[in-house]
């Protein structure tokens, strides 16, 4: 894994990517704006410049998007329904079933972050999250999990978000976080 980075701006862009692909709400905007501010604060390499520039494009994109748009597009996108499976699944295991599930769930449910209500542990928001805390804690450990889970798995799930929306915000969101894992994989 690249190293050329401030892992403080790079676990912000995780959280604000996390964010991104959860379901939308009126007050996002501004959370978006604050996670910006605060990456923009830790730029110390061109590496988090390139990340924050496409993250204040891809606020540009929410802003110029509807609402209702927005929450209807989550929905018919990540959204399961009646026994059917979403039209893009948001977990990691299912991007590939081969994957070691069992080291996966055993460091999910170690962690502080980890709630005990959550239904979907390796969803891709979750597990951005997770990384995030990884960055600022242990950039070995880090390195591992993105070689080991997010190296090969978030592309292909970026290519489908990126040919099944209808709106530019998550193309663009697709988009930017396949250029986080491009220059992470260095």
């Amino acid at each position: 894994m690249n190293t050329d980075f401030n892992p403080t701006a790079i676990s912000l862009a995780l959280r604000f990517y996390s964010r991104a692909l959860k379901y939308p709400f009126d007050e996002l905007a501004y959370e978006f704006q604050h996670l910006l501010r605060e990456i923009e604060k830790n730029i110390h390499t061109d590496f988090d410049n390139t990340v924050a520039a496409k993250i204040l494009d891809i606020i540009n994109f929410y802003q110029g998007e509807e609402m209702k748009a927005l929450q209807a597009e989550f929905t018919r996108m990540f959204t399961p329904v009646e026994d059917q499976a979403p039209f893009i699944s948001i977990q990691l295991l299912d991007m590939d079933p081969e994957m070691d599930s069992v080291e996966l769930f055993d460091r999910i449910y170690e962690s502080a972050l980890f709630p005990e209500n959550e239904s979907q542990p390796d969803g891709i928001p979750f597990i951005l999250d997770y990384f995030s805390v990884l960055l600022n804690e242990d950039l070995r450990d880090a390195a591992h999990f993105f070689n080991k889970y997010l190296k090969r798995n978030l592309p292909s799930f970026n290519e489908r978000v990126f040919n099944g929306t209808t709106l530019n915000f998550y193309k663009e969101v697709s988009k930017g976080l396949n250029e986080l894992v491009y220059l992470l994989a260095g």
